[in-house]
C-alpha cells in the first residue's frame, strides 16, 4: 500500500564527490514497513507540477523510525538540484514503498551484481540476509570506475570478517593497477568490470552450478541490459535473474 510519509532530514554525508547518503527520520507516520529493495517517491516541483523519483532505500527494513538513500548528484538535474538544498531537520514527504525487487529465497546462494549508486537496494538486502547470520553463500560484485570514487568500503569489510558465507570485490573498470590500495585491502579489489570479477571468482574456478544461484542486478539501464545478456550467455536462466533498472 502506497502511503504519504512525512520525515525529518536527520543526516547528510558525502560519501563521494558527487554521492550522499541521506537519512531521514520517520514523523508521520513514526514508523515505516517495507521490504528490503524497494523503493520510496520523492515529488519534485516544476512549472507548477510535481514530477516523481524513485530512490531505492539503502538502509535495513529492520529498521523502522528511521531510512536511507544512496544518492549520486548530477549536476544540473532537477531532482539533484532540489536534494543538494536539503539541509538537516528539513522536513520532506515521501511516498511508498513501492517495487518488486526483493528478496526472493533466502535459502539459496545468492550473487549481487551492482554499479555505482545502484548499490542502494542491494545494502537493504544484504542487511536483511546478515540478520539470518547468511544462510548461503552471498557473493557481491560492485563495480565503480576508480578507487578514490569508492564508498562503504569498511561497511561490507567488517561485514566480510564478521560473516564466512559473504564476501564482495569491488571491480574498478578505469584503474591499470590496484598500487593505491593497501595491500591488505587489495584482496577485495579487482581490476576491470562486474562481469571479470564474476568471471575470475565464481566462473573460472568453477564453485558451484551458476543455476544455483539467485541472481540480483541493479546499474543504470544500459548496464543491468548488458549483464543479463551476459548470464544468459553463460547459461544462466532467466528465473534465476532479478533486476532494478535506474
Amino acid at each position: 500500500m502506497i502511503t504519504d510519509f512525512k520525515t525529518k532530514l536527520l543526516v547528510k554525508k558525502s560519501l563521494s564527490k558527487n554521492v550522499y547518503l541521506y537519512r531521514f527520520l520517520l514523523v508521520e507516520p513514526p514508523e515505516i514497513e517495507f521490504q528490503a529493495g524497494q523503493y520510496l517517491i520523492l515529488k519534485v516541483k516544476k512549472n507548477g507540477s510535481f514530477i516523481p523519483r524513485l530512490y531505492s532505500i539503502a538502509s535495513s527494513p529492520f529498521e523502522k523510525n528511521f531510512f536511507e538513500l544512496v544518492v549520486e548528484l548530477v549536476e544540473g538535474g532537477l531532482a539533484s538540484t532540489y536534494l543538494k538544498s536539503f539541509q538537516e531537520n528539513d522536513e520532506v514527504v515521501f511516498s511508498g514503498p513501492a517495487g518488486v525487487f526483493t528478496l526472493k529465497d533466502e535459502q539459496k546462494p545468492i550473487i549481487f551484481l551492482a554499479t555505482g549508486t545502484g548499490i542502494a537496494p542491494c545494502r537493504s538486502m544484504i542487511y536483511q540476509l546478515q540478520k539470518s547470520d547468511f544462510n548461503q553463500k552471498t557473493h557481491l560484485f560492485w563495480g565503480m570506475r576508480f578507487f578514490d570514487e569508492v564508498y562503504l568500503f569498511e561497511e561490507w569489510k567488517n561485514i566480510a570478517e564478521k560473516n564466512p558465507n559473504f564476501s564482495f570485490k569491488i571491480c574498478l573498470s578505469r584503474e591499470e593497477n590496484l598500487e593505491k590500495i593497501d595491500k591488505e585491502n587489495q584482496k577485495y579489489f579487482a581490476l576491470g568490470h562486474v562481469n571479470d570479477g564474476f568471471e575470475k571468482q565464481i566462473l573460472q574456478p568453477k564453485l558451484a552450478q551458476l543455476n544455483d544461484f539467485d541472481y540480483y542486478v541493479c546499474g543504470s539501464k544500459e548496464v543491468v541490459e548488458s549483464l543479463k545478456n551476459y548470464l544468459g550467455q553463460k547459461g544462466i536462466k532467466d528465473e534465476n535473474i532479478y533486476f532494478e533498472r535506474f
